[in-house]
């Protein structure tokens, strides 16, 4: 846990190398001994730091602005050594993920960046980002689900990002279960695959007809990184296979599991 507080700090910090290695140091004092955190000793630090002559208002509102990100981030993580261990490993998971980034995305060979919004679910335990423009997140009888936020006209099917946790199965055997539920439901249903994309485990891949509004479903299952599985569910049809389909699948790269503590 201690490990990726650091490599936090040092990825997503803009300080200097020396006042990350002191404010980390400080912060493995107290994970060693439990002694206080004095968050004004490195804030005082960038408050004694001579500044250079004629850089003017910006250089000074630049350092205020270091200076208050630094102390606030010394703030927040005395605050999280100061919870229960369960409270503050999901304390630190929402802080480990921005609230919303960028991401590169490859629809119909075009390139395209989009605004990733962050979900993370703290029953299930993961994370992941979704294009917040195009789709959002609900809850379905007790499944998270990604979908178009305005439903899409008729006759086209919906399109959906369905994911849901079985914390009793195994991926290898619970992908077998669902091919075979498949086939009874879709004219065509391809070979499991062992796959390491978007995201480890098994795909199974099913169509009904080849006619461009014919319904698709690529099923992922992945471990949980227990004794249970997450499903990820991608309903869309074969005309969005280029659009909505690609857009899903890169989604999943952005799924994390959140180990336990």
């Amino acid at each position: 846990m201690d490990q990726k507080l650091k490599q936090r700090l040092e990825e997503e910090s803009t300080y200097s190398s020396h006042l990350k290695e002191e404010m980390w140091a400080q912060i493995e004092s107290q994970l060693e001994n439990g002694s206080p955190l004095p968050a004004n000793s490195i804030e005082g630090q960038l408050n004694n730091t001579e500044q250079p002559h004629g850089k003017g208002r910006k250089r000074t509102m630049s350092i205020i602005k270091a200076t208050t990100g630094l102390a606030a981030a010394v703030i927040a993580v005395t605050a999280f050594l100061a919870l229960p261990p369960g409270e503050a490993f999901m304390k630190s998971v929402q802080n480990w993920f921005a609230p919303e980034k960028k991401i590169e995305v490859e629809v119909e060979g075009n390139k395209e960046e989009t605004n990733g919004q962050v979900h993370v679910n703290e029953e299930s335990r993961y994370a992941i980002y979704y294009d917040k423009e195009r789709y959002k997140l609900v809850q379905q009888d007790g499944k998270d689900v990604i979908t178009t936020i305005d439903p899409l006209p008729e006759p086209y099917p919906q399109v959906s990002l369905t994911i849901e946790q079985n914390v009793d199965a195994l991926p290898e055997k619970l992908a077998a279960e669902i091919a075979g539920k498949l086939a009874d439901q879709f004219t065509e249903v391809r070979d499991i695959e062992k796959v390491s994309e978007p995201v480890r485990g098994y795909r199974i891949h099913a169509i009904n007809g080849h006619d461009r509004l014919s319904e698709i479903i690529t099923v992922y299952v992945t471990s949980n990184e227990r004794q249970g599985s997450f499903i990820l569910t991608m309903n869309y049809f074969l005309e969005a296979a280029e659009g909505h389909g690609a857009r899903f699948t890169q989604t999943l790269e952005q799924f994390k599991v959140l180990a336990e503590e």
